[in-house]
């Protein structure tokens, strides 16, 4: 099964963070999903500020992580981002496709039900 998370920061190819993910095999592409940035989460001091998931925000850019291996590494990538809150939200491809796709947010309060 095919997992995807939406990346806005840290975790994309080339920034400081990259090693995270580079072990797992997948595809990224460009994404839009609806919210906010502000200066908050552990991200904001090193310039990646924090996501707020919100209909009424505006497009945040980033890029989509997909891998049908993403699972086994779920529990290493909620250690990594402590503080934030992983959530399920749709984001837009750069062709114009919906997906759902897991994202890092600085306002989630329940988080995944499982992992």
């Amino acid at each position: 099964m095919i997992e995807r998370l939406f990346v806005y920061g840290s975790l994309a190819p080339g920034r400081p963070n990259a090693h995270v993910l580079a072990d797992v095999p997948g595809t990224w592409e460009p994404a839009i999903v609806t919210g906010t940035l502000r200066a908050e989460g552990w991200g904001a001091a090193m310039g990646f500020p924090g996501l707020v998931l919100a209909q009424d925000g505006g497009d945040v850019a980033g890029l989509v992580f997909s891998s049908t291996q993403l699972g086994p590494h779920w529990a290493r990538l909620d250690a990594f981002e402590d503080g934030y809150a992983r959530e399920l939200a749709q984001v837009r491809l750069e062709d114009g496709r919906c997906v759902e796709a897991w994202v890092y947010t600085v306002d989630g309060r329940a988080g995944p039900d499982s992992t």
